[in-house]
């Protein structure tokens, strides 16, 4: 949460000028200008106004501006309405500046105006910028409000699924007889299931992750990059690496041969008996594998990363954590779904826990077999879980 302002604090402000966090404004700024402001911060980190103050750094004061008309902006013309804190700090021979401090939105995405004449805006760098389509689905998802993996795949057709795939799907439903179907009806069946956009009457991305017939033609960056190095940091060269791609079933089980085929197994001799040292189960590293594809940020170009040390498995996932989950939380078996269609569809094949209790498997595991618990991390943009294979 942004807090109060010390005034001794104001001058170095001032002295950096504007960035992701700070904004300048003279008192002459329109209600508009700054619900566009308000706007653009509550849609990414959050930050801080400053009316009476000039781009250039120049203390001109906010004559016009009070507390009622800053709530009135915040709460008439940003929908969903925000509260942001407000200071009132006294420059130099009385000129006031007025500082409106805005944390980052819990009902994202806001808008600036209703209906038809929504715009929504985000902060990026020391600007403010009407908000792209692909950030805008970004937010949405984010919101909870909208599941990432039944947006539509661009340029798609429901002739890149696989009909055999399907058939499978509908196969033994009483009411859905899938070879007697013509085109029309099964079009009707896949929108329903979820299977197909009703817009864009294409796939939806959990419609080609797990029916599509090479959906990587569509969805370049779903996949997951593998690499494999000898010791425990990255380096440059490389025991193995692979690019895995197909349906999400087949990325599962192919990345869990590759970490299984890159992990080396340490062993002890005592007299004539050799011992190998404890390592991760199949069925743990499916589960760490699946829970990284299904849950993954669909609305961002990059691949999921798996790298293999020596001494550890870390999986990057793209997106962070879902809707406000934290490792604290998943540890003690809190489960959200971003991608609900496609956590369901791995949970038919088994390859992910019904419960949700994957990360609690994980650490029930570490410590069954006398090896570090797994960790949690997420750094900007990304969920990273650590695995460790050796004590």
């Amino acid at each position: 949460m942004i807090g109060p302002l010390a005034k001794d604090e104001l001058a170095s402000l001032i002295a950096g000028g504007e960035d992701s966090f700070t904004e300048f404004k003279g008192p002459d700024v329109s209600n508009r200008d700054l619900a566009k402001e308000l706007c653009a911060f509550s849609n990414s980190a959050g930050g801080r106004v400053f009316v009476g103050i000039d781009v250039d750094g120049t203390i001109v004061g906010s004559e016009g501006w009070d507390e009622e008309r800053i709530m009135n902006v915040a709460r008439t013309l940003l929908d969903p309405p925000i509260v942001p804190g407000y200071q009132r700090l006294v420059w130099h021979q009385g000129t006031e500046i007025i500082v409106a401090s805005i944390d980052q939105g819990v009902e994202k995405p806001h808008a600036v105006g209703g209906g038809e004449g929504k715009h929504y805006f985000v902060r990026v760098g020391s600007t403010s910028r009407e908000a792209s389509r692909e950030e805008l689905i970004r937010l949405t998802q984010a919101s909870g409000a909208v599941a990432g993996d039944l947006r539509p795949v661009i340029g798609s057709t429901v002739k890149d699924l696989d009909d055999a795939l399907l058939a499978g799907r509908f196969a033994g439903r009483r009411t859905i007889q899938w070879d007697a179907l013509d085109e029309t009806q099964r079009l009707d069946v896949l929108i329903n299931g979820e299977i197909v956009h009703p817009e864009t009457r294409g796939p939806t991305v959990a419609g080609l992750l797990c029916y599509g017939r090479a959906p990587q033609e569509r969805l370049a960056y779903a996949t997951v990059n593998c690499v494999s190095y000898r010791g425990v940091v990255a380096e440059r060269e490389l025991l193995d690496r692979a690019e895995i791609g197909g349906r999400v079933d087949q990325q599962v089980n192919d990345t869990v041969a590759f970490i299984e085929r890159n992990l080396r197994n340490p062993s002890t001799v005592s007299g004539l008996t050799r011992e190998d040292a404890p390592r991760p189960s199949r069925e743990s590293l499916r589960e760490l594998i699946a829970n990284a594809v299904a849950h993954r940020h669909y609305g961002i170009a990059g691949p999921t990363q798996v790298r293999v040390f020596g001494n550890r498995i870390e999986v990057l996932s793209p997106g962070g954590l879902p809707n406000g989950v934290t490792p604290a939380a998943m540890r003690v078996g809190v489960s959200v779904r971003r991608n609900e269609f496609l956590v369901q569809y791995l949970e038919s094949l088994g390859l992910v826990d019904a419960v949700g209790r994957g990360v609690v498997l994980l650490l029930e595991e570490a410590a069954r077999l006398g090896l570090p618990e797994p960790t949690i991390k997420t750094p900007e943009g990304f969920a990273v879980v650590t695995l460790f294979v050796t004590s």
